[in-house]
């Protein structure tokens, strides 16, 4: 009962923190003293961090009676450094207010194509920095951390100082960064149209059309390339920005694309790619856009009417669909060069599909012929063979897909009806007009919608879309792929796939557990067909919906199954805005 107060000091594996384990003396022993905490630590080798004399004294008071511990003596950790940056001085010079107090953008006044002095300085480094030096309780140094460097090289026409900092022009010029290179090319200008007296045109270097491109002609350049009249049915493919004074007006017969931005005074039944900003002054009418930037239309009558819009970043116009609620497909917050090539391959592994399904029927049936049989089998193989390399390469660039979470469609004066909008992995029919609208991803995975109340008078954020009010799907396919690909679909358009089944019998149970909104159900399958287990489904549920999905030339059973009960029906291949039009429309009829 006499026994003394004990001090055990704990080390943290990284030697960040040392805890101070106090234990309290017998009835007549002797309590433990500042003085032995202090020694206890020394002893342990902690150096470094110790709280001071009064915080060990509080908690030595409190440990005479019971035991305690406390944080004796903390390690400073290692600073982390400023990241490398860089400083286009060229983006600088010259450069006149591109957005007015209004917010609006003066594409007249874009100054784009500059140009620059032979030994001019275009662009200065400066390198990232090493954090403070932090140390373990111990007294061991941790050197700091280095900020993150940069990307930054040195192109065509482009040199670098030996400190590797300041880049300078190799020659008078034009710059233009992609990519992560920085060059500076010659300007050609043409002096007039691209016709016939000029032919095609690929050029090395920045281009300046002083007239229209003709139908029928190609423009390439690696630099800028600017055009002082229209783009009519032509090619124009650009290594930096395009910038057109007057419209694109492509008529679908041709393409602008740009490694930069693109903007033109308005976008007409074109095609226009680019991996920065699409900037359209006064209209962009039935195109297909696409950008891993902005597309903006928001001067003039600033409308995005038609077609379908994508864009990483956001979407954003005065007017975005019309009064006429002519339907409009807008897409943010995806990365649209892998979304397309990942549509393509799928679209090209239903067809090697359906042959294969094809050459597989022909092969079982009574009166094929022996020699033929061969030479059927080794086609089937080779089917097989390529559609599991579509599929690894799919899977491939499903792991790529990027996401913004940030990402937003912007009505700055109206949302109209007849816009689709797909963001944050949902997908919104537009019902009604939504003033000074703004639609954006929520933490949900569903839409934040933020608006004009006109009974409040103010601008109010409601909820749409939340992962609470998707639809149910049960999906129904002996093809385990087609269900993939189908759940894949109506994930991204808002729908939660909550049960999957291979056969009709199966089917007919699983319905029983989930009640799902709606059934997806293959005409097609072994044992229990699609047609026999939609009849199953209704006499269990006569309000049942359920969709039926049909290969092309199944006319009379498509006919058999909407007799028996069927809603409406899905064609293979799959397209996915048909699918999900289908399925909006089933879910808003009512029973």
């Amino acid at each position: 009962m006499s026994e003394n107060g004990k001090v055990n000091i704990e080390i943290s594996g990284d030697e960040m923190t040392a805890v101070a384990f106090i234990t309290p003396p017998g009835l007549t022993g002797k309590p433990v003293e500042v003085a032995d905490v202090k020694k206890s630590l020394e002893e342990a080798g902690v150096v470094h961090g110790i709280v001071n004399n009064e915080r060990i004294k509080s908690f030595v008071d409190e440990g005479r009676l019971i035991p305690i511990d406390f944080l004796a003596a903390a390690g400073t950790r290692p600073g982390h450094g400023a990241d490398a940056s860089i400083e286009n001085v060229w983006l600088k010079k010259d450069a006149p207010a591109r957005i007015d107090e209004k917010g609006r953008i003066n594409l007249r006044e874009l100054n784009v194509v500059k140009s620059v002095s032979q030994g001019e300085t275009i662009a200065v480094k400066t390198p990232p920095t090493r954090g403070e030096t932090g140390m373990t309780v111990k007294g061991v140094e941790i050197p700091g951390e280095w900020g993150s460097d940069v990307s930054f090289k040195a192109g065509r026409n482009v040199i670098v100082s030996d400190d590797g900092l300041e880049f300078r022009a190799a020659i008078s010029g034009s710059p233009n960064y992609a990519g992560g290179i920085l060059n500076v090319d010659p300007v050609f200008v043409v002096d007039g149209d691209v016709d016939y007296s000029t032919g095609n045109i690929n050029f090395a270097g920045a281009l300046d059309i002083r007239g229209n491109v003709q139908d029928g002609f190609v423009v390439r350049a690696e630099g800028n390339i600017t055009i002082g009249g229209n783009v009519q049915a032509a090619e124009v493919v650009s290594g930096g920005d395009v910038v057109v004074k007057g419209g694109i007006i492509t008529r679908h017969e041709g393409v602008v694309a740009a490694a930069g931005s693109v903007s033109a005074k308005f976008i007409e039944n074109s095609e226009v790619e680019a991996e920065g900003d699409v900037v359209a002054e006064r209209a962009v009418i039935n195109s297909l856009v696409k950008c891993n930037g902005t597309v903006i239309c928001s001067d003039g009558e600033g409308k995005i009417m038609g077609g379908e819009i994508m864009a990483y970043n956001e979407i954003r116009a005065k007017h975005l669909g019309s009064d006429k609620e002519s339907k409009t497909t807008l897409r943010a917050g995806f990365k649209h060069d892998i979304y397309i090539k990942m549509s393509e391959m799928e679209k090209k592994l239903e067809e090697i599909i359906e042959e294969a399904a094809g050459l597989q029927k022909n092969l079982l049936a009574k009166n094929a012929k022996p020699e033929l049989v061969a030479e059927v089998k080794q086609k089937i193989q080779s089917l097989e063979t390529e559609k599991l390399g579509l599929q690894q390469r799919i899977a491939s660039l499903r792991l790529r897909v990027q996401v913004n979470p940030f990402a937003t469609v912007k009505g700055e004066e109206y949302i109209h009806p007849g816009c689709v909008v797909y963001i944050g992995g949902s997908r919104e029919r537009i019902a009604n007009p939504l003033k000074f609208a703004t639609l954006m991803a929520d933490a949900d995975g569903g839409v934040a919608l933020s608006s004009y109340d006109e009974t409040s008078g103010s601008i109010k954020t409601v909820r749409v879309g939340s992962k609470e009010k998707k639809k149910t799907v049960m999906i129904v396919d002996d093809a385990r792929f087609m269900r993939n690909k189908l759940k894949n679909i109506l994930e991204n358009g808002n729908f939660r796939v909550v049960g999957e089944a291979e056969d009709g019998r199966q089917a007919v149970m699983l319905f029983q557990k989930l009640k799902p909104d709606v059934v997806t159900m293959d005409i097609t399958m072994p044992d229990v067909d699609g047609i026999s287990s939609l009849r199953a489904i209704k006499k269990i549920h006569p309000d049942a919906r359920v969709v039926m999905i049909s290969a092309l030339g199944q006319k009379e059973k498509v006919r058999d199954s909407l007799v028996a009960g069927a809603r409406d029906f899905i064609i293979k291949p799959f397209i996915p805005e048909k699918v999900i039009d289908t399925m909006t429309k089933v879910l808003e009829k009512t029973n």
